[in-house]
């Protein structure tokens, strides 16, 4: 452990010999043995990193194997033998190890107390006791974010050693924790700001994962960015002493990165008013994804009490030509299966109805291009304009209502879709949740909407190539789009 040991000359051989004495197969029966070789390899290796992730992502079955691996991880990326532009990949492994399910993270974060009581309590008691309980805790959601997460540890465990895993994830999340002394110095230095796939930016979206430690992470981040100083007060750069530092300090423009802001926006106190007044700044700096990312966070900070100007921000970045998508992808992550977008779409439900027209407005672009998470959107939608599922809708309620402009809207969203949507079976159980009918041509004759057939395929007309859903870790980040 490099940043912390102060024995940096033997570590890489003690973490070797380290990640050899762990019985990696009993802890991850299907490729555990492979471990130790593709931590050696993950650095440098796509492959390696894609094939460990497979092994103890959560909640695969490997995943009681992923505490081992965190400090080994940690340490390669603090490295200093470890190249600065290889540093992102074991990174990017230990950010998909914390935000496994990051919907359920959004708009609120975990409670770390609670989150431990839970997993002590499902550990300790019958399977069936526990899984009974949750079944009750999913249908009893007070609202979406509630749902998903119960839904989701529910999931984990019909497995038969789900407790385990459960457990796992718990574990995971602490040793990362930990290690936030040492992932902080990689916020600092032109090496890690500048160029593509840096490791401030990487270890930025980590941080903001972990708001169990953000008194620390803000101050470290506010830090490294200088972001606290106006541009006229902040200390000139040293000059380079070598070719590698000029190209580096070239790549480093000075200002705090777009993920750094996402971090900002999941940790810093709302009584910070420094923060909030450098949040302000950025807010009007005239560089449009540092604009947006600030204006977020502010919106993530102060939740309803967000000043107007930065939800006005927010939508003004919206109608210019890069729009919702290409300015969260450009400071939120990419995390599992679900987008920046999305991913930005359920937090400004933090501000409440304070962001219910700005989420509106995102709404239709993401409920018709995102198939992996249209019942995700279309549930937090009509949590927007009905309340929550749990309220117990009736049919006869629908075939009787007038509703109201902003719920119109939403439900011709969902009306518009293609036919191919209406297969999806947790999208028609969402809409069943509100008791909406789950026919395409149901649902159009209920909100009033011309269904439209279905054009018919041109005969013999040879099908373009298709690119495959991204499958892998890489694929995820690289192919899939950050």
């Amino acid at each position: 452990m490099n940043a912390t040991t102060g024995n940096e000359e033997n570590d890489n051989t003690e973490n070797v010999e380290s990640a050899e004495a762990v019985d990696w197969a009993a802890l991850a029966p299907d490729g555990g043995e492979r471990i130790p070789e593709l931590l050696a390899q993950v650095a440098a290796s796509d492959s390696a990193l894609s094939d460990l992730h497979d092994i103890i992502h959560f909640p695969a079955p490997g995943h009681r194997a992923a505490p081992e691996a965190v400090d080994r991880l940690v340490d390669i990326a603090i490295a200093e033998e470890t190249p600065p532009t290889d540093r992102w990949r074991p990174l990017s492994l230990l950010l998909e190890l914390v935000s496994a399910h990051a919907e359920d993270r959004f708009p609120q974060a975990r409670d770390l107390d609670q989150w431990r009581d839970e997993v002590a309590w499902a550990v300790s008691n019958d399977a069936e006791k526990v899984r009974a309980q949750y079944r009750t805790w999913m249908e009893e959601a007070p609202d979406e974010q509630y749902f998903h997460r119960m839904r989701n540890r529910l999931a984990v465990l019909e497995a038969d050693d789900g407790a385990e895993l459960l457990q796992a994830e718990l574990d995971t999340y602490e040793a990362v924790l930990a290690r936030v002394p040492d992932l902080v110095t990689l916020l600092k230095g032109g090496a890690n700001r500048g160029g593509l796939d840096r490791a401030g930016e990487w270890v930025s979206y980590l941080l903001g994962f972990l708001p169990a430690d953000a008194e620390r992470i803000s101050s470290e981040i506010t830090g490294a960015s200088q972001m606290l100083l106006a541009k006229d007060l902040r200390p000139t750069p040293k000059a380079p002493t070598s070719m590698r530092e000029m190209m580096t300090q070239g790549l480093d423009s000075g200002e705090p990165l777009p993920a750094e802001l996402f971090a900002l926006g999941l940790v810093a106190d709302p009584a910070d008013v420094d923060t909030t007044v450098a949040l302000t700044h950025q807010m009007a700096s005239g560089n449009l994804y540092n604009s947006f990312a600030a204006s977020v966070a502010l919106v993530l900070i102060h939740g309803e009490n967000t000043p107007r100007e930065g939800l006005r921000r927010i939508g003004r970045g919206g109608g210019t030509s890069v729009g919702y998508e290409g300015l969260f992808n450009e400071s939120w992550p990419h995390c599992g299966n679900r987008s920046p977008q999305v991913l930005g779409f359920l937090a400004l439900g933090r501000a409440g109805d304070r962001a219910r027209r700005l989420r509106l407005d995102i709404l239709p672009g993401l409920i018709k291009g995102e198939d992996e998470s249209r019942a995700l959107v279309t549930g937090a939608a009509l949590e927007i304009v009905l309340g929550p599922r749990s309220k117990g809708y009736t049919a006869e309620e629908h075939a009787q209502a007038e509703y109201e402009e902003e719920t119109l809207k939403v439900l011709w969203t969902i009306a518009e879709l293609p036919a191919s949507a209406w297969e999806d079976e947790e999208f028609t159980a969402t809409l069943r949740a509100w008791a909406l009918p789950d026919g395409m041509e149901e649902f159009c004759a209920l909100v009033g909407v011309e269904s439209e057939p279905e054009a018919e395929e041109a005969p013999e007309a040879p099908a373009p190539q298709q690119p495959q859903a991204p499958t892998s870790l890489f694929d995820r980040l690289f192919g899939g789009g950050r």
